[in-house]
């Protein structure tokens, strides 16, 4: 191995760009060990160990008069700081990347369950997370309160569909477009809660899909009679509310009134 080496040589070695290289001596963070009589200017191979360090340091986001000041410590301390920044990134990185991963494997399911399949079905379904509010109030669900649960790294909203919920009374009565509330459900966990949250229990629930395309939702009819009589056949008994939950619009060539996937849960026991 020889001993020194041209900026165009370094640059290949260590894949970093020659003006790179130059800026670096510029500012004096890196500069080359010797000028040879062509005035080439040559680094040593004893300072590749230091242009690793300076390009690892880089990768990782340390800024380059904070490496000028680790590069001048009389100890390894600076380094070990900026290592412990990066590895507190990564493992923020690393989690919220997981969430992503939860969000998106749970709204995966939600389209595969709904839009695909129309089979009456008894499942066990995990805890829900819903925030919502009786029709007919005067105001509106509170956007601080709307902000408040969805911030954080959770997200929230991005992944809760809409809900609205119907009365065991109004089902049984044939009711099925007169509703008790209206909100947002997710199986991911608030942030924080308020007055308008509250979680759902895990339990046994009869659910059914519904594919919308009517403004005043008559398709809704049909599921519903026959998820009573699916209840019916099978001798339970309705033990709560109806949870009437969005999974996904498409357009479907018409922006102005959108096709809507629906799933519907009913609490049952």
């Amino acid at each position: 191995m020889k001993e020194f080496y041209t900026i165009g040589e370094v640059s290949r070695i260590f894949n970093i760009p020659a003006p790179t290289l130059r800026y670096y001596d510029s500012i004096k963070l890196l500069s080359p060990w010797k000028k040879g009589e062509n005035s080439y200017r040559y680094y040593s191979k004893a300072q590749f160990e230091i242009i690793s360090m300076i390009i690892f340091m880089r990768s990782i986001g340390t800024p380059i008069k904070r490496l000028t000041e680790i590069l001048n410590d009389d100890n390894a301390g600076g380094v070990q700081k900026e290592l412990k920044r990066c590895r507190e990134e990564i493992n923020n990185r690393i989690a919220e990347l997981e969430l992503l991963k939860t969000k998106v494997s749970a709204f995966d399911k939600n389209i595969r369950d709904t839009c695909y399949e129309s089979d009456i079905a008894v499942v066990s379904l995990p805890e829900m997370y819903m925030m919502s509010k009786p029709f007919g109030e005067a105001d509106e669900l509170d956007i601080d309160e709307i902000i408040n649960v969805t911030s954080g790294a959770t997200g929230w909203a991005n992944t809760a569909g809409l809900i609205s919920t119907i009365t065991p009374e109004n089902l049984l009565a044939g009711r099925f477009h007169d509703y008790e509330k209206y909100g947002y459900i997710s199986e991911i966990p608030f942030a924080t809660s308020n007055s308008y949250t509250e979680v759902i229990e895990s339990g046994k629930y009869v659910v059914g899909n519904m594919k919308i395309k009517t403004v005043e939702h008559f398709e809704a009819d049909e599921t519903y009679k026959a998820m009573l009589d699916y209840i019916k056949k099978q001798g339970l008994k309705i033990k709560g509310p109806v949870i009437e939950r969005n999974i996904l619009d498409l357009y479907c060539g018409n922006r102005f009134n959108p096709t809507m996937f629906f799933k519907v849960y009913i609490p049952v026991g």
